[in-house]
């Protein structure tokens, strides 16, 4: 990883991604992702991904499954920030009582979900 003033670019088999700071640090490049987006790209994921698993190992059909991840930035006092995140799930294949056994399961073997707190709130179906 390199720096050159307000951003950051992550170098990886040959592909450059310039990354900023979030807009509300008042990032030098809206075009460029910044650390809330990248985090909720992992979170959804890592949760889509553990619930391909839990929904095998359970036996649901999770076929045209989603899930979106929201995380904003939190100014906790003096130098101190957090992100906060939530989570949509969409399993619009699974019964209300598979959904919730399913997703309760994923959100807790996920490493990514696990690693901060994350919220999951019912997405439309």
């Amino acid at each position: 990883m390199a720096s050159a003033g307000d951003l950051v670019r992550i170098e990886t088999d040959g592909r450059t991604l310039p990354v900023s700071a979030p807009p509300a640090l008042n990032s030098a490049d809206s075009a460029a992702w910044n650390p809330e987006q990248f985090y909720a790209a992992a979170v959804a994921t890592c949760l889509h991904q553990t619930l391909g698993v839990v929904g095998s190992e359970m036996g649901a059909d999770l076929g045209g499954s989603s899930v979106t991840a929201e995380v904003s930035l939190r100014h906790d006092g003096a130098m101190r920030f957090s992100f906060s995140t939530r989570v949509a799930v969409d399993l619009p294949g699974v019964d209300d009582d598979t959904r919730e056994r399913v997703v309760r399961e994923a959100m807790s073997s996920c490493p990514v979900a696990t690693a901060v707190s994350t919220v999951e709130t019912a997405a439309p179906h």
